[in-house]
């Protein structure tokens, strides 16, 4: 187990995770292909048919990945009121977990996890990798530094993670960043092939959470 002092330096990723990253990016985005077509196609005709709905297909959010921002791609789930919500500094989180903030299409891409398909691009990109603490938007990242807290400063952020495959369990604040710290742990001290069997359990779990249709 990590002690609850955090190391500064940054988390140096194998080659291995890194090619596995944009391997599996580039499969899941020609496999998804399909699916995200229909789903731009589901979100243009709401905005069609529903004055309030309309709006871009992709909504980006500035998050930050080892202390780096960088813009977040997701399907657009919100109406444009809440995405001008986000804009004046409202938590995204906050948000989104308020039913009437979202598009009928958003309801349910949100629900089993699908707004986060074009996250894969940002894994191609380099800006975050499939298992990893979870981006936060700025204002959040700079809180959780000043209280000394640096995991999303030192490894690079994640579609997934330890703290993410918790949903719908009954955990606090702590148990999320005491997971986050002992994967952050791993990944400084284990080999690349353990880290990607690692990753492999978290994303194995991720799914089996998204099939909970926990949608939190």
């Amino acid at each position: 187990m990590v002690n609850s002092l955090e190391e500064t330096k940054y988390v140096k990723l194998p080659m291995a995770k890194i090619i596995f990253d944009k391997v599996l990016a580039v499969l899941l985005l020609v496999l998804f292909s399909p699916l995200s077509l229909l789903i731009c196609l589901a979100i243009k005709l709401e905005g069609f048919l529903v004055l309030e709905n309309r709006g871009p297909i992709i909504h980006q959010e500035q998050r930050v990945s080892q202390g780096r921002v960088f813009s977040l791609y997701k399907f657009r789930i919100l109406k444009l009121s809440a995405v001008e919500e986000i804009q004046r500094g409202k938590r995204p989180k906050d948000v989104e977990n308020r039913r009437e903030n979202l598009t009928n299409v958003g309801r349910m891409l949100k629900k089993i996890g699908l707004d986060e398909i074009p996250q894969y691009w940002n894994i191609l990109k380099g800006d975050m990798s499939f298992v990893g603490p979870r981006p936060k938007p700025v204002a959040e990242y700079q809180k959780e530094i000043a209280k000394g807290i640096y995991r999303r400063k030192v490894i690079r952020a994640g579609l997934s993670g330890p703290a993410q495959v918790m949903k719908g369990t009954n955990r606090t604040h702590e148990d999320e960043l005491k997971a986050d710290l002992e994967y952050i742990h791993q990944c400084r001290t284990l080999s690349a092939w353990k880290i990607l069997l690692i990753d492999l359990g978290v994303l194995a779990k991720t799914i089996k959470v998204l099939f909970k249709r926990v949608g939190e």
